[in-house]
């Protein structure tokens, strides 16, 4: 909660608290921080002032602009609010509320600017910072940024206070912000506010009221989930963060309603893509409850569409890309597309000026009325079947649609079985028109559809088509996840699929895709045969767009037992310490549960074959994921023993793979020898170390992934 600093009669506590917050309390009265020097009311508006004064008090305030007193009394509470009428744009003037003043009060334009780490992101971390930082003096330019917190009740207050733009306060400000406040203040020639109030990694939940959230399905669910972590918590542990359902809105934006602003401009949606299907209802819930209790109306909010990125999971990213372009059909809203300015490595794209500009001219056009203005790439407006292909038509194609770096790419076409085939994309006139070889009655087209597509539409204004589709099929990204453990009694692997929300997974043991005729999954049940075994997940015959893969290998260390002389990561177990030898194997999604991870040391572990046997060959299955830190181990080395304690090295395994080779790779480390008999078989698999100079994690502890050690 933001402090409140007193004006009058305290001159101590003033010099003790300057920069810290602009608020103040006298000596019966008191308003939230967001009213304090500096200040930006928005022009030609009645502004809500609010506060807090002894019970039954009178106060009066005034503005310099026109000398209107404006009086009310505390209700029995000590609340007051009016509404102060504003003039238009000008400055500076104060504002007195009794007998305390607030100096250097502007009027102008004031938006709110919120979301998750790219709204976040500092202007000094951005392209051409130091330059841009440096042009930064532009004090009609004002800036709030609300310090993070979250609580489980409603806020009264928060804490920030309100400078005049310049490099020191700009260079830490919100880039995305700053620069889509410059954007107005350019063509508008009036001051702007800008009240930053964002959490890197936060939900679009968190900032969503809880009494709301609680009357709708999508917000019940947040609801439930968080239920479960309070009731799973560790004593003295509070579940409560920057996810929460409605933690930031109590401690963050609740302190701000309702203070006059134009509008929202808002940049969240990574944090949401694993539950994407609730994303337009969630975001339209939150938008509805935003303005309902402004009470200004159906305000302005533009908001940016993610930009590529490749997420651990595939096509979330796209589908949340594809809510949010439905999310425009809440009123009044805007989408700045960012598909040709992002990094498809990077959750973090730098370019965030052009981000800036892309949601000013939303602004420009639709709320300032700047008809002349093309403020947005081609959107997606309907579909025609013409025999084999299939004629696409868009609102906002400008001057002309075009393509940028040769023919059209990234399009994709299906028919009544679902299957996207890959499409060739001409323009033709002011329609797209795509076809596949493969598809002879199409149903369905999309683009941009997978997480990090940087694809090449535009209209000749030089603005992005946003990723859309044409169907409303279920897009279920949910896998099961197969388990497996040995049973050493029958020689048998007792196999278990799990699925999250408790839906239908089918099943194959011969390597085929599962289909909705395919047998069921029930129950654990019992193989004794090598298989290669593929799941699905189906929610009321709708198949999921991926499936788990995994196959059953039959080796002389199935089911032994394993020591670790150097434990794997909490984070990637494999289902424990048979996870190494349950004859299971991963995936290259590397968080598919079939993986042990040890970050920053070697992999050291002794399997005890329960008798002296012939061995002849070891292989270490390892996995690079050089974007998320796996690397494959610089070697492996095999060691063998009659007694568990004395060892003796017998082969190295090595491997001519590169750090830089950045797809993912699963690659068995294979040492063959003569055969020679053991009882114990020791592995250390060596850590590449800290990552190259040229990892975005340069420094950092590299990760090493084993999935399974197969002994013949």
């Amino acid at each position: 909660m933001c402090m409140k600093i007193s004006i009058r009669n305290s001159i101590s506590i003033i010099s003790l608290l300057a920069g810290l917050s602009s608020g103040f309390v006298s000596a019966q009265n008191t308003v939230p921080s967001v009213f304090g020097n500096n200040m930006v009311f928005q022009q030609n508006f009645d502004a809500p002032v609010w506060g807090w004064a002894e019970p039954g008090e009178q106060v009066v305030v005034t503005g310099s602009w026109n000398n209107t007193a404006i009086e009310t009394k505390s209700n029995e509470n000590g609340e007051w609010q009016i509404k102060l009428p504003t003039t238009a744009a000008g400055g500076p003037y104060f504002v007195t509320i009794n007998k305390d003043t607030l100096h250097n009060v502007m009027l102008g334009e004031v938006w709110i600017c919120s979301g998750q780490s790219n709204m976040q992101w500092e202007l000094e971390q951005t392209e051409n910072a130091e330059e841009e930082i440096r042009n930064s003096d532009i004090s009609d330019i004002r800036l709030f940024y609300v310090a993070r917190d979250h609580a489980d009740e409603p806020s009264k207050d928060c804490y920030g206070n309100w400078v005049e733009c310049a490099p020191e306060k700009a260079k830490t400000f919100s880039a995305v912000a700053y620069y889509f406040g410059k954007e107005l203040y350019k063509e508008l020639n009036v001051p702007v506010g800008l009240i930053h109030v964002s959490w890197g990694g936060s939900s679009a939940q968190a900032w969503t009221n809880y009494n709301v959230l609680k009357t709708t399905t999508e917000g019940r669910y947040y609801i439930e989930k968080y239920h479960e972590k309070i009731v799973e918590a560790d004593p003295g542990i509070n579940p409560r963060n920057h996810r929460t359902p409605s933690g930031l809105y109590n401690g963050m934006l609740k302190p701000l309603i309702p203070f006059g602003i134009r509008g929202a401009i808002w940049y969240q949606g990574e944090s949401n893509t694993e539950e994407h299907q609730l994303y337009k209802a969630l975001k339209n819930t939150m938008i509805t409850s935003w303005r309902d209790e402004w009470g200004q109306g159906d305000f302005p909010f533009y908001f940016v569409q993610l930009a590529p990125y490749e997420y651990n999971k595939d096509v979330i990213g796209a589908a949340l890309r594809d809510q949010q372009r439905k999310a425009l059909e809440i009123p009044n809203t805007g989408m700045a597309v960012t598909l040709d300015i992002g990094d498809p490595e990077d959750i973090h794209p730098l370019n965030k000026s052009e981000v800036g500009k892309r949601l000013s001219l939303w602004a420009l056009a639709k709320t300032y009325g700047k008809d002349d203005l093309v403020y947005s790439g081609p959107l997606y407006k309907s579909m025609k079947v013409e025999g084999d292909k299939i004629r696409l038509f868009f609102d906002h194609i400008g001057g002309g649609l075009m393509s940028e770096n040769g023919e059209l790419s990234h399009f994709s076409i299906a028919g009544k079985e679902r299957v996207f085939h890959s499409a060739k994309a001409v323009i033709d006139e002011n329609t797209i028109i795509v076809s596949s070889k493969n598809v002879r009655r199409p149903v369905s087209a999309r683009y941009a559809f997978e997480n990090g597509d940087e694809p090449n539409l535009f209209n000749k204004e030089g603005l992005p088509a946003s990723t859309f589709r044409t169907d409303d099929w279920k897009i279920i990204t949910l896998t099961p996840e197969i388990l497996s453990e040995y049973d050493s009694s029958t020689g048998g692997f007792v196999i278990s699929m799990e699925s999250d929300e408790g839906f239908e997974i089918r099943y194959t043991l011969d390597g085929s895709n599962p289909a909705i005729d395919s047998e069921k999954y029930t129950g654990p049940f019992v193989l004794f045969d090598d298989a290669i075994i593929k799941s699905k997940i189906f929610d009321d015959g709708d198949p999921s767009l991926f499936e788990t893969e995994t196959r059953i290998e039959r080796h002389l260390a199935t089911g032994k037992a394993v020591t670790y002389i150097n434990k794997y990561n909490d984070w990637y177990t494999a289902g424990g310490e048979s996870g190494l030898v349950n004859s299971l194997f991963g995936s290259t999604n590397f968080m598919d549960g079939h993986w042990q991870g040890f970050q920053g040391k070697d992999m050291e572990v002794i399997i005890d074959l329960g008798g002296r046997i012939e061995v002849s060959s070891i292989t270490v299955n390892c996995l690079q994921v050089v974007n998320s830190w796996i690397i494959l181990p610089k070697q492996i080395e095999i060691y063998i023993s009659d007694d568990g304690k004395n060892f003796t090295k017998t082969a190295i395994a090595d491997h001519e793979i590169l750090v830089s080779e950045t797809d993912e790779i699963i690659h068995g480390l294979s040492a063959q020898f003569e055969t020679i008999k053991t009882n114990f078989i020791k592995v250390i698999a060596k850590n590449y170390g800290p990552l190259p100079e040229w990892h975005k994690g340069a420094g950092d502890d590299s990760w090493i992934f084993v999935d399974e050690i197969v002994v013949k």
